[in-house]
Parts: C-alpha cells; structure tokens; sequence
C-alpha cells in the first residue's frame, strides 16, 4: 500500500511539474522613467536592467512608461546588451523593443504598437542593438518595451535611452523663409554701403 501511494505520489509530482504553468514564467517588469529636461522643451532617459544567475533560461518583458505633455514631440529610443564572462553564448538575447501609448487608468494599448529595428551584427554571439524612432506623438502616456530571455548561465544585462525632443510649430516653418529673407536683405544692404 506504502509503495502505490509513492508511485501515485511521483506520477502525480511529474504531472505537476510538466504543466504550463510549472515551467520558468516570463520575468515582468514596469518602471515609470525618472527624465532629465534638456532645456528646449523635450527631455532625455536612461534605462535598463539586470538579471541574476538564478534567472537563466527565463525570458523577460521590461516596460519604461512616460509622458508627453504639451505640443507633439518625436521620440527616438534605444537599446543594447552587455557581455558578462558566459563562456560560448551570450548573457541575454534580445527579442524585441517597441513603443506604444497607454492608457493610464486601464493600461490598454492605445493604436498600434512601433515595433524596433533590430540593428544587432553578425558574426558569433554579436551584442544586440536596437533602436525605435517616432513621430509628431500626440499628447498622452507611453511606454518603451523590451523583450528578450537570459541565455547565460551567469545572468546579464541591457541598458538604453530616450530621447523625446518637440515638434516646431507649423508657424515656425511659415515664418522662417521671412526670417531667412529678411536676413538676406541686411546683408546685401550692408554689402551695398560698405562699396559705397
């Protein structure tokens, strides 16, 4: 009797253990980005992340969440992988960075989400590098998304930036040939009275 309950034991363990939600889950992570005003309006960030030896084999989804107030602003974001000592492969491996908005209350994907271009090289275990660029963003609440897993056996890391700089004016751009014009004008007018 002993020895069907510890066969119906380790059955039931192996059951268990081969489930989906046994395996390694994705490691989450949302942090709001701390910025620094670069003095015309926009401002920049730094972000990133590390993952000990422990989290090994786990992918990971990080999410650096912001705000753009004001008049539209474009946004260009960002990120590379370090190496640490894993011998043969690389720390981690980046799958993908991305931009969309939110919605703040529901946290619901507002419109489509940018996907980044991966800019990683060639050649063995070469550093993932990606980047992301947007256009004219529209007031509201956005995020900057890093996927990947963590392939060495040591753990590894990622850093990035953002830089979020405003849109001129279509009123700037009305005015500019005027300014450009007139600019002109003063010097073929002093080029005049200095041949005089």
């Amino acid at each position: 009797m002993e020895r069907k309950a510890l066969v119906l034991g380790a059955v039931l363990s192996a059951l268990l253990c081969s489930a989906p939600g046994a395996r390694a889950q994705t490691i989450e992570r949302t942090t709001p980005l701390s910025v620094n005003a670069d003095g015309v309006g926009g401002f920049n960030a730094f972000y990133g992340d590390a993952f000990a030896a422990g989290q090994s084999g786990r992918a990971f989804t990080s999410v650096y969440t912001f705000d753009v107030a004001g008049i539209p602003f474009d946004a260009a974001a960002s990120v590379t992988s370090s190496f640490l000592d894993s011998p043969g492969t690389k720390d981690l491996l980046v799958t993908g960075l991305s931009r969309y908005r939110f919605d703040p209350a529901t946290l619901a994907v507002i419109g489509n989400a940018v996907a980044g271009i991966d800019l990683t090289g060639f050649g063995g275990n070469p550093v993932d590098s990606w980047s992301v660029t947007a256009f004219s963003l529209p007031v509201g609440s956005y995020a900057v998304r890093v996927d990947g897993q963590v392939v060495g056996v040591g753990g590894g890391s990622f850093g990035g930036d953002l830089t979020v700089s405003p849109v001129p004016e279509a009123s700037f751009y009305a005015m500019l040939p005027a300014g450009l014009a007139g600019g002109a004008l003063v010097r073929r007018r002093r080029l005049a009275i200095r041949d005089e």
